[in-house]
């Protein structure tokens, strides 16, 4: 039932900073380097003993966490043995999920293909969020420091120079692992929500694409943002609501690159998320007061996953279906 994946009930946090407007990936991609005035990403170790609640509730990067992992010493025949197929998107301009003003094109094609494809763009090619093969899985052990974690995902990101993923955040705690080549990332705290002016008419929102900003930061320099740069081994975690911008980088030294087949090594990142969407979303209640958009409200949910015919059928059995998630 939704009152059991989306719990009432939260506390809240201060006011948002001001607001900034115009860019786009473009101009960071051309000043990938860490800004004179941007704050580092605190860096953490993480002991045997230790859970990832003790690390608090911002950013935080652990470099070398997954440097062990059997993903680190992945070749391209491995990946094409245990998918055959991959989803694709693609990008003139190389900003992933939306080309400018339209969604990216995506579909299937052999996964042989698309290693000998990439890095030769226009246009862009990324395997964007696809879900971890089986076959693979034991190459990813899940960290020490998430035991008691339902992790609900374990999704690939595989792209080239280049490739953009402009500010949005996601609903659940995401640990970020790069395997190969390096990631730019800038971040900014949920406090700026209504300054990136996503295009939902709720807080949070369901969709991915309504969780985009449409009025990104202009200041490569700003004092607010944090910036970390992952290279091969590292993983990066991001709480709930966290706004980010990605820019990917082929390793340019051969030594760190591995076995690759394609013309340019990828870069190749690992993904785990958790709790699922619906527990995730009571996480961000300590936002609310930050926000003017509209609270979600467990109408919404039943339509998002139903349908609107559907959901009016359920609104009679589900007590509280038109309050706010929190």
């Amino acid at each position: 039932m939704v009152s059991e994946l989306v719990p009432t009930g939260g506390s809240s946090l201060g006011p948002a900073g001001a607001a900034s407007a115009g860019h786009t990936c473009t101009s960071w991609r051309r000043r990938n380097h860490r800004s004179r005035r941007a704050r580092a990403v605190r860096e953490a170790v993480a002991g045997p003993s230790d859970l990832i609640e003790s690390f608090g509730d911002e950013p935080v990067v652990f470099r070398g966490l997954c440097a062990s992992w059997p993903a680190c010493r992945w070749k391209t025949r491995d990946i094409c043995a245990a998918m055959p197929q991959v989803r694709v998107s693609r990008s003139k301009s190389g900003n992933f999920p939306r080309d400018g003003a339209h969604e990216c094109p995506s579909d299937m094609m052999p996964t042989a293909s698309f290693f000998e494809q990439l890095g030769k763009s226009p246009p862009f090619l990324y395997c964007h969020g696809n879900v971890l093969p089986d076959k693979l899985q034991d190459d990813v052990p899940i960290p020490a420091l998430l035991r008691g974690c339902d992790v609900a995902r374990r999704s690939l990101w595989i792209s080239t120079s280049g490739s953009c993923s402009p500010f949005h955040y996601d609903l659940p705690n995401v640990l970020l692992c790069q395997v190969s080549g390096r990631k730019s990332v800038r971040l900014y705290s949920p406090a700026v929500h209504d300054e990136m002016a996503p295009s939902a008419t709720t807080f949070p929102a369901l969709s991915a694409q309504e969780r985009i900003a449409t009025s990104p930061p202009k200041k490569q320099d700003d004092p607010k943002a944090l910036y970390v740069e992952l290279r091969k081994g590292d993983a990066l975690f991001m709480p709930p609501g966290w706004w980010h911008d990605i820019v990917s980088h082929s390793e340019e030294d051969r030594s760190e690159a591995g076995d690759w087949s394609s013309d340019t090594w990828p870069c190749v990142s690992i993904g785990l998320n958790w709790p699922a969407v619906g527990d995730a979303i009571r996480l961000l209640a300590a936002w609310k007061t930050h926000t003017r958009y509209r609270i979600l409200t467990q109408g919404d949910v039943l339509i998002r996953h139903y349908g609107p015919e559907r959901a009016r059928e359920m609104t009679q059995q589900v007590p509280g279906w038109n309050l706010p998630v929190f």
